[in-house]
Parts: C-alpha cells; structure tokens; sequence
C-alpha cells in the first residue's frame, strides 16, 4: 500500500478520540503552549494513569522491556528527546501531556505501527506522525474511566528538536529506557495563569 493512512495499525479503532496525526502542528524554535483562563489544579490521578496506559500501549506495539529512569531537571527546564507531541486537555480537564522520544524508538515506533514492513528510510519520514498518533491513543485510553464529561484533546503540537524543552511551575514527569531507544512522559497541571508551560532552548 502507498497511502500512509492505508497502512497504520489502528490498535484502538473503537477510540472515538483517536483521529488523524494529519492536523498535527509543528515548531522548531521557542514559543509557549497556552490555555484558555481555566483556574484548575492538577489532578493527581491523572499522571499515573497515562503512564500505565503508556506501558500498555507500547507493550502491544512491541516495544518491551520499558525500564523507568529519573529524570533531573536543569535550570533551563526538562530536556526533550528528538521528537515531542504536546496534546492539550481542556474542557472539564484542564492541562497538558507530553510523549518525548528519541529518534531511535520513533523509528522503531513506526515500524511497529504499520501493517506491513517498511524501510528504513520510510521509518524515518513516518516517525513523526507516528509519535504524533500515538501520544494521541495513549492521552485517549488513559482518560477512557475518567467519570467527568466534554473532556477535549487537541490536535497534536510537535516539536521536533533536541535543543528544546519544556518550563512549568507545576509538572510531573517519568522517563524510559527501552531496547530501542528512550522516551519520557510529562504531565502539566493548569495553572492560575493563561500560559501553561514555556518551550525553551536549553
């Protein structure tokens, strides 16, 4: 098949939030992640249950052996991997998940993610829409139980660089090293301000 949309590997085809990496926006340079005036604290629940439909997730694709590893922040903020999907939570939610990782998995992510074998070549083109496609499934499952309603997820944010990271006074945060590459998870609670986190050279 030569339609990439023809090809995915649709685990959760019954997700009535998943939808099409094909919206997803893209930036390369600084710049903030904004909500609208919302003044929400953070759910403690939350976090935890993206990363266990995180470890789900990648499980199904594949990708085993996902070992937990601290993460440090630097005065700059929490680096990112090579390539980062934001998607923003609004509605009767308010915040903000992140799924960072490396140019390894992403490719490797890719892979899985097909039907049919693909490149090398044609891991990398896709391995952008993929990180993209994927944050969205796993932001989707692990607000599936959530008992509130008119909960929204926005079109991926993509930020395709190493030299970025994220600036939040509020955050929580997990990393992973897998056989394939590395990854890590965020968690930004609204904040009683309109910006919800800074993207930064670090």
């Amino acid at each position: 098949m030569s339609n990439w949309a023809e090809r995915l590997r649709f685990a959760r085809k019954s997700e009535p939030a998943h939808r099409s990496f094909l919206r997803c926006r893209k930036v390369h340079g600084e710049g903030t992640i904004g909500l609208e005036p919302n003044y929400e604290a953070g759910d403690p629940d939350l976090f935890p249950g993206l990363l266990s439909s995180a470890e789900q997730y990648l499980g199904t694709l594949g990708i085993g052996e996902l070992k937990r590893i601290s993460t440090e922040q630097g005065s700059d903020g929490l680096p990112l991997e090579d390539v980062t999907a934001f998607i923003q939570v609004s509605g009767s939610l308010q915040g903000g998940f992140l799924f960072s990782a490396d140019h390894s998995l992403s490719r490797e992510l890719a892979r899985k993610f097909m039907i049919e074998e693909i490149t090398d070549l044609e891991a990398a083109q896709y391995a952008v829409e993929t990180v993209a496609e994927v944050a969205n499934v796993i932001t989707a499952a692990s607000l599936n139980s959530r008992e509130e309603t008119g909960i929204y997820l926005g079109n991926p944010l993509m930020i395709l660089s190493r030299d970025m990271g994220v600036r939040a006074g509020r955050y929580e945060t997990q990393a992973y090293e897998t056989p394939s590459g590395r990854c890590r998870f965020f968690y930004i609670p609204k904040m009683e301000k309109a910006e919800l986190a800074s993207i930064v050279t670090v």
